[in-house]
């Protein structure tokens, strides 16, 4: 591409001429006074589609947006070159023989590429040959008008057809092959690259056959579908399949749909949905978006409904789904999408289409119902919540929570609108039900770790997947879960001390009758994790039975996984969840692993260290379900409906009641280190 067509391609002509003069609408073009000349009527137009303007009164003069900053500021057309390259962020450089020599090799296979299409295109409309494609664009329901205007065509069943066909319009082999239409192998043999099938011509957004699609007709041929391969003319990256007859609509809706496949477009555009195009490659890439950005406000990616493949997306941001109906694969990179709705200026949405129809099925069978899904589409942020949250329930624990705000986390702060940020960790934090602070402390210690002058790919890993702590409210993080590895430590060292601690649970309760459920025995739901829930469910179930001792009980009955966690926690917890965590160590976390040792080591005898273990994890499960209270209650759609104002502030006053016993207690034992 020259420089020129890489400008035209950059901007936009209504952008530029609106910088000197008022451009009104006028139904699909822009018009104003003329610049030019002295006019009471407006006779200049502009001419979107075409990328050109001109004056119907006096001057009668028109051209490209060169032609009008060539007039407008008296320039030559060097000086018009080097400021629109500026505006486009294009880099010149002084034009050589070489480069006058590629722009005439490129001007040709344009030229070539443009005949292979006329070619293709003939030979559906006319051959006996076609009628298994025609057949196939029959059951497609494609009209004979959505024929002509994406110029479908059919590659023969030949090896030679379309290459003497070019040949004899005077194009060399050498030629056909670097435009992609024909093949050389080893053996310096050339032969038709697309062979029985339907052909698709891809455009640029000007219009020019650049490429194609072609879909196999025979259901053994693989791949089904074969695009051209990538060249200086045919680039992937920088192409959206419809473009060129869907640029109209896009500006006079201000809104681009993109969908996955070349089928999708057609019938997109068939049913009078003009504003739709497909994406070429894996991924939208920034020069796509960037083409788009000239035209829209706003996007709409209509996924296809594969369910499983975009919760697989959710939770490793790596899934590709087939796009085109081929071998080309697509990814849903969200992560992306969130970076692109803080650097351009567009409302980026998305949409999942229901049941198993693709936009194709539901475009020809509910046209409504495609209009209506279209208007539903949500931002990228909420729809990243919504698909990485919805296998969690009100059961989910919270590890299952944390693992889910972890996982969603870098990319809903991929954004680079602090404004764009703040919100969506506001929102994941209401729907997994995790406070905000916590969030805002990982995405903080993520980044800190990501802008060390010499982190390493370890060291970020290792902070990424470090286990979920769930502080006390002013408690440094890592503290809940450090009480419960010790609380499981000296359960397992003297199991039946869980009778002691449970009658310290009852006198608290004694106290207060109506707090039963806040003051219930010690149980599996003042853990957080899911192998210490287990492993407390089995000490429970050992001390229900008399036949044999407790750890015996453990080893017997326990699996493998767990019976490691059993000896790991026995021999020593505090060293365990140091070697769980990573070596990037806190200052904070070292000073409670500390006081929990000085703790151990200064209990005065007669002392249980255990109960102050039980009240501590009791206070912390109470914490935790105080904040899933006012989650609930701000969330207008949970499982069990809203909670009305009169459960809400009782179950609040409860749980506050509770854990002032419980924090009275602790206080009053004297080896409780911590005032909470």
């Amino acid at each position: 591409m020259s420089a020129v067509d890489d400008i035209k391609a950059r901007l936009d002509i209504v952008d530029i001429v609106s910088g000197y003069v008022n451009l009104q609408k006028a139904g699909r073009n822009f018009k104003a006074l003329c610049p030019f000349h002295h006019e009471r009527t407006p006779s200049f137009v502009v001419f979107p589609d075409t990328q050109t303007w001109r004056c119907f009164g006096a001057c009668g003069d028109g051209g490209d947006v060169f032609g009008f900053v060539m007039k407008a500021e008296g320039w030559d057309f060097s000086d018009a070159l080097r400021e629109l390259a500026k505006r486009a962020g294009i880099e010149l450089t002084p034009v050589t023989p070489q480069q006058i020599e590629r722009q005439a090799e490129t001007e040709r296979l344009q030229a070539l590429l443009h005949e292979t299409a006329e070619f293709f295109h003939a030979q559906l409309l006319d051959s006996p040959a076609a009628q298994v494609a025609r057949d196939y664009i029959q059951r497609r329901h494609l009209s004979a008008d959505t024929v002509q205007a994406f110029m479908l065509g059919y590659a023969p069943h030949d090896w030679r057809q379309a290459l003497e066909h070019l040949r004899l319009l005077g194009y060399s082999e050498d030629e056909i092959v670097d435009a992609g239409v024909a093949i050389r192998n080893d053996k310096g043999n050339v032969y038709d690259r697309f062979r029985h099938r339907l052909v698709i011509p891809i455009r640029d957004s000007r219009g020019r056959t650049v490429g194609f699609g072609a879909r196999a007709l025979n259901p053994d041929d693989n791949p089904k579908y074969l695009n051209s391969p990538q060249s200086a003319l045919f680039d992937k990256s920088h192409l959206l399949f419809g473009l060129d007859v869907a640029r109209r609509a896009i500006r006079e809706t201000e809104t681009v749909v993109i969908v996955e496949g070349y089928m999708d477009v057609m019938q997109a555009h068939q049913a009078g949905f003009n504003n739709v195009v497909a994406q070429m490659g894996t991924a939208l890439t920034e020069q796509q978006l960037r083409q788009l950005d000239k035209y829209a406000n706003r996007m709409v990616l209509a996924l296809d409904p594969d369910t499983a493949g975009m919760n697989a997306t959710m939770r490793g941001l790596d899934v590709a789904r087939q796009t085109l109906d081929g071998d080309e694969t697509v990814t849903f990179d969200p992560r992306g999408m969130m970076r692109y709705t803080g650097s351009l200026n567009m409302d980026i949405r998305v949409v999942s289409l229901p049941g198993d129809k693709d936009p194709d099925d539901l475009i020809r069978e509910d046209p409504d119902a495609w209009r209506a899904l279209i208007e539903q589409a949500v931002p990228v942020a909420e729809y990243v919540i919504w698909q990485g949250t919805a296998h969690l329930t009100s059961q989910s624990s919270y590890p299952e929570r944390e693992a889910v705000a972890r996982e969603l986390l870098p990319i809903l702060t991929a954004t680079e609108s602090d404004l764009q940020r703040s919100g969506n960790i506001q929102a994941l934090a209401r729907r997994v039900r995790i406070d905000e602070r916590i969030l805002i402390q990982w995405t903080q210690r993520r980044q800190a770790v990501r802008t060390r002058s010499t982190p390493t790919v370890r060291e970020q890993r290792q902070l990424a997947d470090r286990p979920a702590p769930v502080p006390l409210v002013g408690g440094p993080p890592g503290q809940s879960m450090l009480w419960e590895a010790f609380c499981l430590h000296l359960l397992l060292q003297q199991p039946e001390r869980l009778w002691a601690a449970n009658r310290k649970l009852r006198e608290l309760q004694a106290q207060a009758p109506m707090l039963a459920e806040e003051l219930e025995p010690l149980n599996a739901s003042d853990f957080t994790r899911p192998d210490y829930q287990a492993v407390f469910r089995a000490l429970e179930q050992s001390l229900d039975q008399d036949e044999i001792e407790p750890l015996e009980y453990l080893t017997q009955h326990l699996p493998a996984e767990l019976l490691a966690v059993v000896d790991e926690l026995y021999a020593s917890p505090l060293e365990t969840f140091r070697q769980r965590t990573s070596k990037v160590w806190t200052t904070e976390l070292d000073s409670i692993l500390r006081d929990l040792a000085r703790i151990n080591a200064q209990a005065e005898p007669g002392t249980d260290l255990l109960i102050q273990e039980v009240l501590m994890l009791r206070h912390s499960r109470l914490e935790r379900e105080s904040r899933e209270l006012y989650f609930l209650q701000q969330d207008s759609q949970t499982l069990n409906g809203n909670l009305t104002d009169h459960q809400y502030h009782f179950a609040v006053s409860a749980n506050l009641r509770a854990r002032q016993l419980l924090a009275k207690a602790l206080h009053q034992m004297k080896s409780f280190a911590r005032d909470l």
